[in-house]
């Protein structure tokens, strides 16, 4: 009964120039860094849950936690448009382990970002308002990510409701198991809360909203100051054309190219950004990386009008 509403994306093979035989088990070779991450990233996290933090030494935990998988919900991005594996069951395991540490559900990317946002429908999981994006300030930021958090949770837990438990859609995905998918991370929370009250209130629950806050966050860099809703799709999305960031961040910064080619492998991402460059308008090309570490330097750089 439980492959009735396992999603069919989880099986989807990965295809490209670039992608190795298929008899290899993970899909590219680039990421097997971002499979080993995404195993020990719920032991990372949910450890102090086994093993009580001694005193004091919470503050470094959070740090390091941060630090080592932190951005696992930007590696379950990539998964999410790529699967790592060549397994179904396996992706399956990777879309859970990343999805109880990020808070957002890989149900819940498919949803909101493959089926909304790429797809030019993202009225209901945000609430953007043109005053929020015409451009960038610290309050026009602050204000989109902080509206942004609830509808981003909330809203494709209610779309999945009604098309998966009422009416059983599975097309384009199995809305069903995004249902139940989103209904498990919150029976989680439920039981932890209940055991572990401190804990999960005082360090599990800050990090999962921190979490939204940062994708939010970084949605709003990729976006604000662009014509989405225009015809030119060179003109939708802003690039951060830092190599350290796109070192360290998958090539995420080549975001013009991701639109053009969604299904794409994040090593790809350079080339085909450098066959549009010259098309895409000045305005969308930023030399400062996106990282939400860096949201006080993004500050300074507004007060002097370059961001």
């Amino acid at each position: 009964m439980l492959s009735s509403i396992l999603p069919e994306t989880l099986a989807v093979p990965c295809t490209g120039s670039s992608i190795p035989a298929p008899r290899k088990w993970i899909a590219h070779p680039s990421d097997r860094l971002n499979v080993a991450r995404a195993l020990v990233a719920p032991v990372i996290l949910f450890a102090p849950f086994v093993f009580p933090v001694p005193d004091g030494c919470w503050v470094a935990y959070v740090v390091g936690a941060f630090m080592l998988v932190g951005d696992i919900n930007h590696t379950l991005h990539l998964h999410v448009h790529r699967p790592f594996t060549r397994s179904s069951s396996f992706n399956l395991v990777l879309d859970v382990s990343m999805g109880v540490v990020s808070g957002m559900t890989s149900s819940n990317w498919r949803i909101q970002h493959l089926e909304g946002h790429h797809r030019g429908r993202d009225i209901g999981y945000h609430f953007a308002s043109k005053w929020e994006l015409e451009r960038y300030s610290p309050l026009r930021a602050t204000s989109f990510c902080m509206r942004s958090i609830g509808p981003t949770f909330c809203a494709p837990l209610v779309e999945s409701f009604h098309k998966g438990i009422l009416t059983n859609m599975k097309l384009p995905i199995s809305y069903r198991w995004a249902f139940c998918e989103q209904a498990l991370l919150l029976t989680l929370l439920a039981f932890l809360s209940y055991f572990w009250p401190l804990t999960t209130l005082g360090y599990l629950l800050p990090w999962y909203v921190v979490t939204y806050f940062m994708t939010r966050y970084v949605d709003y860099l990729n976006h604000y100051g662009c014509d989405e809703a225009g015809g030119n799709m060179l003109a939708h999305a802003n690039n951060s054309l830092a190599p350290w960031y796109n070192r360290l961040n998958n090539n995420f910064g080549y975001h013009t190219a991701h639109h053009f080619h969604a299904g794409a492998h994040w090593t790809e991402l350079p080339a085909l950004h450098q066959k549009i460059a010259d098309k895409i308008p000045r305005r969308c090309l930023k030399t400062f990386g996106w990282s939400f570490l860096l949201m006080p330097y993004h500050f300074f750089l507004s007060r002097s009008g370059r961001m």
